[in-house]
């Protein structure tokens, strides 16, 4: 058993940010130093570290099931998802198309939300596509918003505040029956996804999709875009034409090898569709499965946001009436557990854009997210602080 290093705290907010895994910081460390060197150096340190590189870019390519030329290392989730929106619309310029259009869901990350209103004040035409009252795309809706201008369509995998999975097969197969030679192209933010669910990109029918390495107990500062073979697609940074000349700026090594590694790791916990051992994916479900539980026992009017529909199992997103969100939460961080009200990314939102697309009530809600640490023992804990929060109320 790993030792957990989150000490004595109670930690539930993995889908915020996973607590780095001791056998990846030994991995960072190994190639933080001695073995230090760029990789497009050509003498035998940078030899050596490129082949590092390369290793690295194919464990990734083979925990999605793509090749290794797919894969581009980036600075994290969010830069990769600005790649994917900004880079195909930048390819769609090129290609003559004045307006391109880009459809997107009403909750997906931030990153993808902020990014295509960036987009939209320089011509782009954006469709938000609404959700229904457990956090699902509309299919026929869709459909629908598909016209001859769409370049992209972008539909995250799992919610990273309801663990809400949209049916991305379906999607890819509508969109597949309105392509007309290169678009519309499939982009999914996976960030969330690739812990409890196996990744084959071909049987997704994307187009590109986005990992952070800081969702899947990797290294902070590192992730990746896949990029199909064939995708159009521009670079946003330019320099030294490192990544198949899609994302210039040398390498971050130690990092990328930590991503991988971390990467890894997830695979051999989480097991494969095929065997169908999934040891970790049972033991997180359980203990959600736990807390909602306890959680209704101890109040029944309690809500939980996206849980009526397939979901991921590691968030558990709840609406308990008569709190405030905000003061709930300090009150629970009084007691040694950290949990979320809404994306860490909202940092000035007063209230989640996720759950008012949903029409829950996003002023009373709670997001307790699960990992690799967390044990029946702290559900308890968790549970006897809500209790008695709630009777002091």
């Amino acid at each position: 058993m790993i030792k957990n290093p989150l000490k004595r705290r109670i930690y539930l907010d993995y889908a915020s940010m996973t607590p780095i895994d001791p056998r990846v910081v030994k991995e960072v460390v190994k190639y933080s130093s001695p073995r230090f060197a760029n990789p497009s150096s050509l003498y035998a340190e940078g030899v050596a570290a490129k082949k590092v590189l390369a290793e690295s870019r194919k464990k990734v390519a083979d925990f999605i099931h793509a090749h290794p030329d797919e894969i581009i290392f980036t600075g994290g989730g969010t830069e990769a998802n600005g790649l994917a929106l900004e880079g195909v619309v930048q390819a769609a310029h090129a290609a003559g198309i004045e307006k391109p259009h880009i459809i997107v869901s009403s909750i997906e990350h931030s990153s993808v939300m902020e990014t295509v209103a960036m987009l939209e004040k320089h011509g782009c035409e954006v469709t938000r596509l609404s959700v229904d009252h457990s956090g699902v795309v509309s299919l026929d809706d869709l459909r629908k918003a598909i016209r001859s201008s769409t370049v992209l369509v972008s539909i995250m995998a799992v919610n990273n505040e309801t663990g809400v999975i949209q049916p991305l097969r379906e999607i890819a197969k509508i969109i597949r029956q309105e392509k007309s030679a290169n678009y519309p192209l499939f982009h999914t933010d996976a960030a969330q996804a690739v812990l409890y669910q196996e990744v084959f990109v071909e049987k997704l029918g994307v187009d590109l999709l986005t990992l952070d390495g800081t969702k899947v107990y990797g290294p902070r500062g590192t992730g990746c875009l896949y990029v199909k073979r064939g995708t159009p697609i521009e670079p946003v940074v330019h320099g030294g034409g490192q990544e198949g000349g899609l994302r210039s700026g040398t390498e971050n090594i130690p990092a990328i090898a930590g991503f991988a590694r971390a990467l890894e790791i997830v695979g051999s916990e989480r097991g494969s569709v095929e065997t169908k051992s999934a040891s970790e994916v049972n033991r997180v479900r359980d203990l959600s499965d736990m807390m909602a539980a306890g959680l209704k026992e101890i109040d029944s009017r309690i809500i939980f946001n996206g849980r009526s529909v397939e979901h991921a199992p590691h968030i558990l997103n709840v609406s308990i009436p008569g709190i405030d969100n905000e003061f709930f939460l300090f009150q629970l961080d009084a007691r040694g557990i950290a949990c979320s009200t809404k994306s860490s990314c909202l940092r000035d939102e007063e209230e989640s854009y996720v759950l008012k697309a949903m029409r829950a009530d996003s002023a009373t809600a709670i997001r307790f997210s699960f990992g690799r640490w967390t044990t029946k023992a702290e559900i308890k804990r968790v549970l006897k602080a809500v209790k008695e929060i709630l009777n002091n109320q």
